[in-house]
């Protein structure tokens, strides 16, 4: 026999377990976006790494990707505030230069850092998606026809996983 003081206790425990196993449930079986997978690279230029270069990731559908590259050439994408790009097939725009006071391709080094640089690249992004998806024209030396998706012939395949290494040479 039960008291009431045991019976309200179990009760307690059976809607606590049960309001876990839905948030499990919910939580697994549910996505708040696009599926994204890591994605990084190089561009080089005339085989010579080009440092501060922006590199767009636009996908077939979703949201489009960006990144930065160092002195080395190197870069890694994100969408928003995540890293890596939209699963599927992308085509790639390449401008040589970072509008402002480039500033953004300092690597960041510590969290406070690398929470600017994620914030920065939001905002970077949002300006770029409010002037219909047209960044803004920096001096640059590569060819002008990298700057544009339709125009680039840089096309790559985001895959759910394995190697997402992009290697894009660019020449005259």
């Amino acid at each position: 026999r039960l008291d009431c003081e045991e019976g309200h206790l179990v009760i307690n425990n059976f809607r606590s377990s049960l309001a876990v196993c839905i948030c499990l449930f919910v939580g697994c079986s549910s996505s708040t976006g696009p599926k994204l997978a890591p994605v990084d690279g190089v561009v080089t230029f005339k085989g010579k790494p080009l440092a501060n270069a922006t590199v767009t990731l636009i996908p077939d559908k979703g949201p489009f990707a960006m990144g930065v590259t160092g002195a080395d050439g190197k870069f890694t994408v994100s969408t928003g505030v995540s890293r890596g790009a939209v699963i599927g097939n992308v085509k790639a725009s390449i401008t040589e230069g970072q509008a402002g006071s480039g500033e953004a391709t300092k690597q960041p080094t510590t969290p406070e850092e690398a929470e600017a640089y994620m914030k920065k690249a939001a905002e970077t992004q949002a300006a770029i998606a409010a002037n219909g998806g047209i960044p803004p024209k920096p001096v640059s030396t590569i060819p002008e026809k990298y700057g544009k998706v339709e125009s680039s012939g840089l096309s790559y395949t985001i895959k759910a996983s394995g190697d997402n290494h992009l290697k894009i040479d660019l020449v005259e």
